[in-house]
């Protein structure tokens, strides 16, 4: 149930940004709509699943440090499967989906992919279960990630105070993670803390001039919600087809992608 309100605010969310926006057409509207909802909702089910059928999460006592612990580990393991999702062909092809509009707004940050079981994010929590965390830490440092992640998918917010914009991801360093421009591919992958990409080499500020194109160069950035999930495993099939050794079959699947990331 908690998924499905947190999924129905996001999306109320979304729709108030988008009720001032005036850059669509029609079209434009009416396919964002269908693709960022669809494959929203589509997410949102296959976590309410999983929640109901897995570990009981009643809340247990837990200290600070351990609550504090828990969300730090929880937050680097985010960026490090998410560095992954971007580098690794096959995971891409299931991570392209949520990169794949030409727009960025809250509809991208509702826009999942229903196949997000196929990626190492998904692994990441029970990772952290196997750990010894508790379930309900666990479940909440992930709700809180998500919720600060979705919240980042907006042109409206320019720069924060310098403070912020040093040790916490925003808006501004979402939009480079966005972008698909030459410089800015693959950059800024953490979900709540800047530093993990400072500390990795992975960071990259926000040019004076704004990001000004989004999307992806190798998948279906616009079309119907089967066009925009199918096609990138259509071109990871072609490419694994195309080789002629087992090894360039493998090299494939899980070297990264032709064009990188978005």
């Amino acid at each position: 149930m908690l998924v499905l309100l947190v999924f129905l605010g996001a999306a109320g969310i979304a729709f108030l940004e988008a009720s001032r926006c005036a850059y669509r057409s029609d079209g434009e509207w009416r396919d964002e709509l269908q693709a960022s909802l669809i494959l929203g909702v589509a997410a949102a089910l296959i976590e309410m699943f999983i929640a109901r059928s897995g570990a009981p999460n009643e809340p247990s006592s837990a200290g600070f440090v351990l609550v504090a612990g828990v969300f730090l580990l929880d937050d680097l393991l985010y960026y490090a499967s998410h560095r992954a999702a971007h580098r690794i062909g096959v995971f891409w092809a299931s991570h392209s989906v949520h990169h794949s509009s030409l727009h960025f707004d809250f509809f991208t940050g509702l826009r999942q992919p229903p196949t997000w079981l196929m990626t190492p994010a998904a692994a990441a929590p029970l990772f952290l279960i196997a750990a010894g965390a508790p379930v309900w830490v666990v479940a909440a440092s992930g709700g809180l990630r998500a919720l600060h992640h979705f919240l980042l998918h907006t042109e409206r917010v320019r720069r924060l105070p310098a403070w912020v914009e040093l040790v916490f991801n925003t808006p501004s360093h979402h939009r480079v993670h966005h972008s698909s421009e030459d410089g800015l591919i693959d950059k800024n992958f953490c979900a709540v803390l800047i530093v993990w990409d400072r500390i990795f080499g992975t960071f990259a500020p926000e040019p004076a001039g704004g990001v000004s194109k989004y999307g992806v160069l190798d998948a279906a950035s616009e079309g119907s919600v089967l066009s925009i999930v199918v096609h990138p495993w259509r071109r990871l099939v072609q490419r694994a087809t195309r080789a002629r050794t087992g090894a360039g079959k493998f090299a494939a699947l899980f070297a990264p992608p032709g064009r990188l990331s978005g």
